[in-house]
């Protein structure tokens, strides 16, 4: 089902199409070389002040400093790892990508929370679960289609705002879930909303499957349903425990995640307590307070 045409008409006139900077896409590349060192992702990652900002203030938090403050990019890049630097810079893009929430309906602190979390939550499902041993998975794809899984929310507040309020309104007054209310209200959800942004950014298939098909994993392409079994999880895990807060008021997700994936109530708090020792740990989690 594509975009109502309102909707599409109303995206696609957008003077200031949300973009991300050059710097990810040739991170991205450079990390996919053979070769590549912290020389070249520092030459790269300097081209974006932004994103070195806050990769500085992560190296130099409490978390990760040493005897003394690293003072330069390659040495925060040594210390962190690429696969941080790389979920940093992505966060980092994202976060600045978008203006600050324009109200309070929708704390958007505690939405890139929610999503990081999933990202964790999907590493961990990822590796609880043996239904998903069998799939080819790194942790960086698992993180992101965590942070970017409910980036058509991010569209619909900015875009569609009062109609989106009204939607999270309708979600918290009725407890149904978010994107039921967005069907009623803007004719459409935020998974097909994420989705269109998925592609404006050129983002890989399989996160574009995540996008689209995260609350409805069934309906995703055979290649890609096991990313999207497991980020659709993850996004339960995470609303059941209350790790920030995506605008959803379905109360039952302990009882969905019990009915579908035949978790009792053992697995599911381990699996709970893991993702929330990792969250204490993440240095994504710090780029939304840093």
């Amino acid at each position: 089902m594509a975009l109502p045409v309102d909707i599409q008409q109303r995206l696609d006139a957008l003077e200031k199409l949300p973009t991300l900077p050059v710097v990810i896409e040739n991170l991205g590349r450079a990390l996919r070389e053979a070769e590549v060192d912290a020389d070249r992702i520092a030459a790269i990652i300097a081209d974006d002040p932004a994103i070195m900002a806050r990769i500085m203030k992560v190296v130099n938090s409490s978390l990760y400093l040493g005897a003394e403050e690293t003072a330069s990019l390659k040495q925060a890049i040594v210390r962190l790892g690429f696969r941080a630097v790389s979920n940093i810079a992505m966060s980092a893009a994202v976060f600045s990508t978008f203006p600050p929430s324009r109200t309070a309906v929708f704390n958007r602190s505690e939405f890139w929370r929610h999503c990081i979390c999933t990202g964790i939550a999907a590493e961990c499902v990822y590796n609880e679960l043996p239904r998903f041993a069998a799939l080819e998975l790194s942790r960086d794809e698992l993180h992101l289609s965590g942070l970017l899984h409910d980036i058509g929310k991010i569209i619909f507040e900015q875009y569609f705002h009062d109609r989106f309020i009204q939607a999270l309104e309708m979600s918290q007054k009725d407890q149904v879930a978010l994107s039921g209310a967005e069907d009623r209200i803007l004719g459409t959800d935020h998974a097909r909303a994420g989705a269109w942004l998925g592609r404006k950014w050129k983002l890989s298939e399989r996160l574009l499957a995540v996008i689209r098909w995260h609350h409805s994993p069934h309906n995703a392409a055979e290649e890609h349903r096991g990313i999207v079994q497991i980020c659709y999880l993850a996004n339960l895990l995470v609303n059941a425990a209350k790790m920030g807060a995506s605008g959803n008021a379905y109360p039952r997700y302990a009882q969905k995640i019990e009915h579908e994936f035949d978790l009792d109530d053992e697995h599911l708090l381990k699996i709970i307590n893991l993702v929330t020792k990792k969250a204490e740990q993440s240095p994504l989690l710090m780029t939304i307070t840093i």
